[in-house]
């Protein structure tokens, strides 16, 4: 979606901000209607009043400071898309690896092609035109692997390089997040939502 795009559907002040201050990672959480939480890495760190003040921004939470970078959770609600375009959100089954760009944003829609083609012709119809750059069948997961982030991947085989998974543990979060240039925390965090998420395919697929 262009910056055009987001500024009709009353995102474009709030990416703005959060631009300006330097993303540099975006992850989505959650996704409802119109709307869904973002883990923002940002070089900067944000200002609570403005952040409130934001339309787009129903609530927001500070994580933690890295060494180089903050943390923060925001819940976004788009205030300018319509009742009809909303209302596809349900049907989708989710969004996944949203990014900033210079002039605007990319994702990933998953769900029924039906479904994708009448929400993107809402979003025509509401005077917004998000460029759809490919269209295609989408089978599920082919591999475990496929349930993580990118981040995610990088920092497991890490950990698991490196004995991180060995009993006993031959290495520390601190030393994978030191071989990785990462603050431990951060490390920590990625590895526990990658077990979560490995555990869920698995339990979800079994239930």
């Amino acid at each position: 979606m262009s910056d055009e795009a987001l500024e009709e559907m009353g995102l474009g002040d709030l990416v703005a901000y959060t631009r300006d201050a330097g993303i540099r990672e975006l992850e989505e959480l959650d996704c409802h209607g119109n709307g869904g939480v973002m883990q923002l890495e940002v070089e900067e760190k944000l200002d609570g009043e403005r952040l409130s003040a934001f339309e787009a921004v129903s609530q927001w939470e500070f994580v933690t400071e890295k060494e180089h970078t903050y943390l923060y959770l925001v819940e976004i609600v788009a205030p300018d898309l319509t009742d009809e375009i909303a209302d596809y959100g349900d049907e989708l089954i989710g969004t996944c690896d949203p990014s900033m760009t210079e002039h605007g944003a990319t994702m990933e829609l998953v769900g029924p092609q039906q479904t994708i083609s009448k929400a993107l012709q809402e979003y025509e119809a509401a005077g917004i035109s998000p460029e759809l750059e490919k269209l295609g069948d989408y089978d599920g997961t082919e591999t475990d692997l496929d349930a993580l982030t990118e981040r995610q991947r990088e920092i497991v085989h890490t950990a698991y390089e490196m004995g991180f998974y060995e009993v006993p543990r031959e290495v520390s979060t601190e030393e994978v997040a030191a071989e990785l240039d990462l603050d431990a925390s951060t490390v920590a965090e990625h590895l526990q939502r990658a077990e979560r998420n490995l555990l869920s395919q698995k339990f979800g697929a079994q239930g």
